[in-house]
């Protein structure tokens, strides 16, 4: 489905309000008496394209992509059940298969599986996916170091008057921790991560609950499966979520590409720049300090 922007004629995503390449309002104002189609809900406003399924005309504020990429004015796509996620099937799958199905969509196939999911879905679902992830991405590196220290021989903890058994004890009781804290942790940094994407949506006039915000930035976190290979899942699947969470809020926020990589890119950036900023003070600091002694 291809719809021309009416002034730089490039094309928009339907549900936009306005174009990402030029900004122009989508939302033109119908001239009384004219001949161009008007929308169907909207007759003050001008329609941008027909719907294919009923042959009524949508303005920007009711169009829709069906499931082949076609145009769909709003009450046909209301009307167009969505797909249910495995994860949304656990009850059915199992949750850890129902877990790695959705894992596998979400990763390899991003942009129809969040095409066609159902937007919302409850807090309880997408922290129980955060949780599982999280999991996923620490156990297997946090089980390999807890094998190291039990293969270390006793005659090298006894150089240090260290006892062989203790270590291991305090070592398994790590381990323990560890695999508490990192689900609880996935679940409060993703709820502290979709809050803060949600209030630029909000910035950014968008509709859609916290409860769509917060399953797109949970599902995104599907990479973190790679967690079982130890070591390959803290450095490849943080990247890998945060291009995955573009395409999901793009999908699930039914919103522009513009706006959905602003929504998941700019708190990342953000908090980058004051981290690289308050390290240059620091070090700026320290140069005039050296060279004022």
């Amino acid at each position: 489905m291809r719809i021309p922007c009416p002034r730089c004629q490039a094309f928009v995503v339907p549900g936009a309000q306005s174009c990402a390449w030029c900004g122009t309002s989508l939302l033109q104002p119908a001239t009384p008496g004219a001949s161009d189609p008007v929308c169907a809900i909207h007759p003050e406003l001008l329609s941008l394209q027909a719907c294919a399924r009923c042959g009524n005309f949508a303005c920007a504020q009711c169009l829709r992509k069906g499931p082949r990429d076609e145009p769909l004015c709003a009450t046909c796509h209301d009307r167009v059940p969505a797909d249910a996620l495995p994860w949304d099937r656990r009850e059915e799958l199992g949750t850890l298969r129902a877990y790695f199905q959705t894992c596998q969509a979400v990763a390899l196939r991003p942009t129809a599986t969040f095409e066609r999911a159902r937007p919302e879905g409850s807090v309880g679902s997408s922290l129980g996916f955060a949780a599982l992830s999280n999991l996923a991405a620490y156990f297997t590196t946090a089980l390999f170091y807890l094998a190291v220290v039990f293969a270390i021989p006793a005659a090298m903890t006894e150089i240090d008057n260290v006892s062989q058994s203790g270590f291991r004890l305090v070592a398994a009781g790590v381990f323990g921790v560890v695999m508490v804290a990192a689900p609880v942790m996935g679940m409060l940094v993703a709820l502290i991560n979709a809050a803060l994407d949600h209030l630029v949506f909000r910035l950014q006039r968008t509709g859609r609950p916290f409860e769509v915000t917060l399953r797109a930035n949970t599902l995104s976190l599907a990479p973190y499966l790679l967690g079982v290979i130890p070591f390959c899942g803290m450095y490849i699947a943080p990247m890998w979520a945060l291009a995955l969470r573009v395409i999901a809020y793009r999908s699930l926020h039914r919103t522009s590409w513009g706006t959905a990589a602003l929504g998941a890119l700019a708190v990342p950036l953000l908090t980058f720049g004051l981290c690289f900023g308050g390290y240059a003070v620091v070090a700026l600091v320290g140069a005039v300090a050296g060279i004022g002694k």
